[in-house]
């Protein structure tokens, strides 16, 4: 009987894994793609910091994400090119840029020393075009604080000619609605 419980114990914390005793994971790195997917009805790949996971939006089933690249089309010479474009689809609260550098080592240092979000700051649902080595502020609908590392963007294009975007960033959450963000 308890080697019974020690294996239905080990299976439910496989499943349900470290989140349900730890919480959403503090700091990570996504990839967020403007790409559509479906076939009737599109979707995008959004990201919530609080579950740690990868949602559809728009979709019904899922949870509204924290965070999507919706992406914004844009004419580069005779070119259309799709540019990452960060949005909240909550559309509560959102992004405010704190700091904008010319390569990834000054971006990154700033990003390590930036601690407090100050109480100034005016964030906006969505973003204009976003670019490498740039660091924002979200504030997520929960009322909760991320910092954003823009480490690369890309313009691409899917095998039916389909332009998309994709950014990939670290992030630091802090899900309990402090301004401090740990070391």
């Amino acid at each position: 009987m308890k080697g019974r419980f020690v294996v239905l114990l080990a299976l439910v914390l496989t499943s349900a894994g470290c989140k349900m005793f730890f919480g959403p994971d503090k700091k990570g790195e996504i990839r967020l793609s403007s790409e559509k997917f479906g076939t009737e009805t599109y979707h995008l790949l959004g990201y919530s910091y609080e579950d740690s996971e990868f949602y559809r939006f728009p979709y019904e089933k899922d949870p509204i994400p924290d965070i999507i690249n919706e992406g914004t089309r844009v004419l580069q010479g005779e070119t259309t090119v799709d540019l990452p474009s960060l949005n909240t689809p909550g559309q509560t609260n959102g992004f405010a840029l704190v700091g904008e550098f010319l390569n990834q080592d000054d971006a990154r240092e700033f990003y390590k020393d930036y601690d407090r979000v100050e109480e100034d700051l005016q964030f906006a649902v969505e973003t204009e075009i976003v670019k490498a080595n740039q660091v924002w502020i979200q504030k997520t609908s929960a009322g909760n604080y991320v910092k954003l590392l823009l480490r690369e963007v890309e313009s691409l294009e899917g095998e039916g000619g389909d332009k998309y975007s994709e950014v990939l960033m670290d992030y630091t959450y802090q899900p309990n609605g402090s301004r401090d963000f740990p070391n």
